[in-house]
């Protein structure tokens, strides 16, 4: 049975069918190649819904037409998580108006609400589910006892899962939306936490949020592929107006991660790249050598002072090739509402994180 994972979905800009009619084109040659799997799951960051106004405090929010579900249907989309950052932009009436359209079109779900997927497959029981870190900044995660809202990155509510693939003899598949943005190297502490989930069980874990590949790693019989990076994104402009956010080169790599199990065991993984070409849509490319460079500090454990400083030096630059330089123009364009209360909000998140990640430790 081989599935296959696709990275960040937010159907905009020229991957918007209301606004862009070659946008299927673009897609055509990953949509023939996903078709040759039994199973295709992918990350959708933008709400499928028609509101245009939204409280949720945000420097930027996703949103796309309702009808761009198409768009998943010819990609041969079988299953998305929600547990991202962008699902609740513009809130629970969003939420809820994408899961309805995901749903009057076939495209299962997973990661909010505490659903997720068992599924058979050729045969093999597996379990799809999805979490997001409070290290995004996203909005609308469940309560610690409710079950409406995004599924939060806990220790906790990871091991609940596992214990629940466990009583359904499934293997276990996550989703986890993670980590900092634009960096090919994942959070240490992130690695510690899948250090310490597989050995309670083999599992598979698809990292999406940084927006660029990051590396991959066996941990005895488990597997965790850090980032995917972006399958379908493009630009996204701020709902102010006031600011376009600018795809970088690194932006556009991405990898279809194909995976085969057999008798409840992963028994092969293959990597296929394919990059964002303005001109000629998604094609693909041989991916293999650059995850083999970027993965290397993990398959050595190298991940003391020198991999930090090589992240902080990667995040900074790509920072500023993205947003130029941070001056006194730059900070009061930034001043309204949405900015403003995302950064308090942000602060809020940052205690929230840092009490979780001393149990990933």
């Amino acid at each position: 049975m081989k599935i296959a994972f696709v990275g960040d979905i937010a159907l905009v800009g020229k991957y918007d069918i209301t606004k862009n009619p070659n946008a299927k084109i673009r897609i055509n040659n990953l949509s023939k190649k996903l078709k040759e799997y039994d199973y295709v799951v992918g990350n959708l960051e933008s709400p499928l819904t028609n509101r245009d106004h939204t409280l949720v405090c945000k420097s930027m929010h996703l949103r796309s037409a309702p009808k761009n579900v198409e768009l998943l249907k010819d990609l041969n989309i079988n299953a998305v998580s929600l547990a991202n950052n962008h699902i609740f932009d513009f809130g629970k009436k969003g939420m809820n108006e994408s899961i309805k359209i995901l749903e009057d079109n076939g495209i299962e779900w997973f990661g909010v609400d505490k659903k997720y997927l068992l599924k058979e497959i050729k045969g093999e029981k597996v379990s799809f589910s999805g979490f997001c870190c409070y290290s995004t900044n996203g909005a609308g995660y469940r309560k610690k006892k409710g079950i409406r809202g995004v599924n939060p990155l806990t220790l906790e509510t990871i091991i609940e899962q596992i214990h629940s693939d466990e009583k359904n003899n499934a293997y276990s598949i996550f989703s986890f939306h993670w980590g900092d943005e634009h960096t090919n190297f994942p959070n240490p502490e992130h690695v510690s936490l899948v250090k310490k989930l597989t050995l309670i069980k083999d599992m598979l874990v698809v990292g999406h949020h940084p927006h660029v590949i990051q590396g991959i790693q066996k941990i005895n019989n488990s597997f965790v592929a850090y980032s995917l990076g972006n399958c379908l994104f493009d630009d996204t402009v701020s709902i102010t107006g006031r600011w376009i956010l600018k795809q970088i080169p690194e932006n556009k790599k991405s990898f279809i991660l194909e995976v085969e199990i057999i008798d409840g065991a992963l028994i092969n993984v293959e990597y296929v790249g394919f990059i964002d070409d303005d001109v000629e849509g998604l094609k693909f490319y041989d991916i293999k050598d650059e995850i083999k460079l970027i993965s290397e500090p993990l398959e050595k454990d190298l991940l003391g002072k020198e991999y930090e400083k090589m992240r902080n030096n990667q995040i900074s630059k790509s920072l500023e090739s993205k947003f130029g330089k941070r001056d006194w123009k730059w900070l009061i364009s930034r001043l309204n509402y949405y900015s403003i209360c995302a950064r308090i909000k942000g602060k809020f998140m940052k205690k929230k994180y840092l009490k979780e990640v001393k149990k990933f430790l």
